[in-house]
């Protein structure tokens, strides 16, 4: 994948070929809307005499208010369209405005300092960005991006309305720009906007992560496109493959519409084989689960083909309710969620997940760590809180009365965890049965693996489990000490590194020895290059956002099991590459066996 970004001036007149990286794919062609906001305006300072700091105070504390209240209202939209952990990107922004600290050290610049409340707004964000910008944690890091939102929303505010002069598109367009905030992407009208175009940013970011989940194609990292157009220009946009023509010629504009002719062509033929059983071209099942939460629509699971959940998240029910749910509470989301999926199909409910970027209000104003990836969180908070433990665990028993649960335990490290998991888990059996409540005695109890020392045990823990599930995004992350949403260091997340695939080998072997089934539902079993490659590793099953089942279901079922072997075997042999050569010779191995990749990834 190219990180710098290329530009080809064509001869004909206006005619420029930009390429960049492939943030969400699909194929859109229309009119450039130039998108400019007041990130980069000099922001005018006065002085406050001092009987107006009074009424200078009264207009920053509206604005503060109005921000809140707007970005509670972006993230209840984002909430109705999309779910997972991209529908929590404003979470980040709510606790900064409600830190009276950030409100407190505003007012004081205007009091103390007679400015007005735009300077204080922006002396002080940039004081908190610049020190989130400096720290090592990369999850930290990326907090500066999101003072820097809040900062830009809140002084248009007090400038006269956030909202009232960001975008005026009249018509649907492709929006380019140096670079787009998550408010600002997901405040445009989603009935005018086909695709992105961003000078800056990568495939992870937040913005592109919303773009993916939205579905609107996008292009980012394309360098200076926003120098270069003017709101009118005409854009081909191919979110596959991450290029972009400006004023396109005859010629370019034929090609464009066959591509998106192929790729519409094949979009239908997705829509007849989704409700098909997942396998390959040869007849090996690979099921296709769907990762899930309390918000998600389960009964609409159905349509785009999952064959069961193979990860329910319950920490969004602690996120939602911003505290902990009672039993009663979770036992019916549990239950709800398991009569929802045809018979048979499996629910895997993930135990509490809370603690790095995922805290309710309360518990990160109380619990402060200096590294919260590497502190107490997901089953070391369980261990350490264990009413909160077997609460949980009561209602999932409860919930597995009344189809397939399966419970799984996230963030194991060691066989002395997965053993305390076990037998708080039969502790809460015994108290059910003491009561005369019925659960499913053989329930099936799994272990995430996503540290790479559960990897490296993978044989100890799979004496004690009844199935693996591979966690791909903190198993990338913590193999290679990189955050996947920040952009100084996206380039380093990469899935085809030798340790994260080894890493991945050594523990579908381990599993299999047991007589163990594997299933993957990180990001990169979205992928279909990586879905094919997984399956050939061994992985039996695939677990992934709902609406990304129909794509890997159609690519994998156009291959068969022995080569998706083959292509396993030969990556083996290829351990000392670099993991980009070796995503790259995948993709084109996938890409012979099933040539409609290109119009549809």
């Amino acid at each position: 994948m190219n990180n710098d970004p290329d530009i080809t001036r064509g001869v004909k007149d206006g005619m420029r070929i930009m390429t960049g990286l492939a943030a969400s794919r699909g194929f859109v062609t229309g009119p450039v809307f130039l998108f400019r906001t007041t990130a980069n305006e000099q922001v005018s300072e006065y002085r406050v005499e001092q009987d107006q700091v009074a009424h200078e105070l009264a207009r920053l504390s509206d604005a503060f208010a109005l921000t809140r209240t707007q970005i509670r209202s972006l993230a209840l939209e984002l909430g109705k369209r999309i779910s997972g952990d991209e529908a929590t990107i404003f979470d980040g922004h709510l606790m900064m405005l409600d830190d009276p600290a950030f409100l407190g050290s505003c007012k004081e610049k205007v009091s103390k300092n007679r400015v007005n409340a735009e300077v204080a707004v922006n002396v002080v964000s940039e004081k908190y960005s610049s020190i989130f910008a400096a720290m090592d944690d990369a999850y930290l890091k990326e907090r500066a991006k999101d003072v820097n939102d809040i900062a830009k929303r809140i002084i248009r505010n007090l400038l006269g309305g956030a909202d009232a002069h960001a975008f005026r598109a009249e018509r649907p367009c492709i929006v380019v720009a140096d670079e787009l905030t998550p408010s600002e992407t997901i405040s445009m009208p989603k009935n005018l906007i086909l695709g992105f175009a961003t000078d800056r940013g990568s495939n992870t970011s937040h913005a592109s992560l919303l773009a993916r989940a939205l579905g609107i194609p996008a292009v980012v990292g394309l360098g200076s496109i926003s120098e270069t157009v003017r709101t009118g220009d005409m854009l081909l946009l191919d979110g596959t493959r991450g290029k972009v023509i400006v004023n396109p010629g005859r010629a370019e504009r034929l090609a464009f519409e066959k591509m998106v002719a192929r790729s519409k062509t094949l979009e239908e033929k997705l829509e007849q084989g989704k409700l098909l059983p997942g396998a390959t071209s040869d007849g090996h099942a690979v099921p296709l689960l769907a990762n899930v939460d309390h918000s998600t629509p389960m009964t609409g699971l159905y349509s785009v083909g999952a064959e069961g959940v193979g990860l329910y998240r319950s920490e969004y029910l602690w996120l939602t309710f911003d505290r902990e749910p009672t039993e009663e509470e979770q036992t019916h989301a549990y239950t709800e969620a398991t009569r929802a999926l045809p018979e048979g199909q499996p629910v895997t409910i993930r135990v509490l997940d809370l603690g790095g970027d995922k805290m309710t209000k309360g518990a990160a104003a109380s619990h402060k760590e200096a590294n919260p990836f590497l502190g107490n969180r997901s089953i070391r908070f369980l261990l350490r809180n264990p009413e909160v433990f077997r609460r949980q665990l009561r209602a999932i028993l409860r919930a597995s009365a009344h189809g397939n649960v399966q419970l799984m335990y996230p963030m194991v490290a060691t066989i002395e965890e997965l053993r305390a998991a076990n037998l708080e888990l039969h502790g809460c059996m015994a108290e059910l049965r003491e009561a005369g409540i019925p659960f499913n005695e053989k329930i099936k109890r799994g272990v995430m693996i996503e540290i790479p020392a559960a990897a490296l045990i993978a044989d100890a823990l799979a004496k004690e489990s009844d199935f693996f599930s591979i966690g791909t995004n903190d198993l990338i992350q913590y193999t290679l000490a990189v955050d996947r949403v920040n952009e100084t260091v996206a380039r380093l997340y990469q899935p085809t590194h030798p340790s994260v695939l080894l890493l991945i080998d050594m523990t579908v072997k381990a599993a299999h020895a047991h007589a163990l089934p594997v299933s993957v539902c990180g990001e990169t079993a979205a992928d279909p290059v990586m879905a094919v490659l997984l399956v050939g590793m061994g992985v039996d099953e695939l677990s992934m956002s709902p609406n990304l089942i129909p794509l890997v279901k159609k690519i994998v079922g156009q291959v068969a099991f022995s080569d998706a072997r083959n292509l396993a075997d030969t990556v083996r042999c290829m351990l000392g590459a670099p993991a980009d050569k070796v995503y790259t010779y995948c993709r084109k191995q996938v890409m012979k066996l099933a040539p409609e990749l290109l119009y549809l990834q």
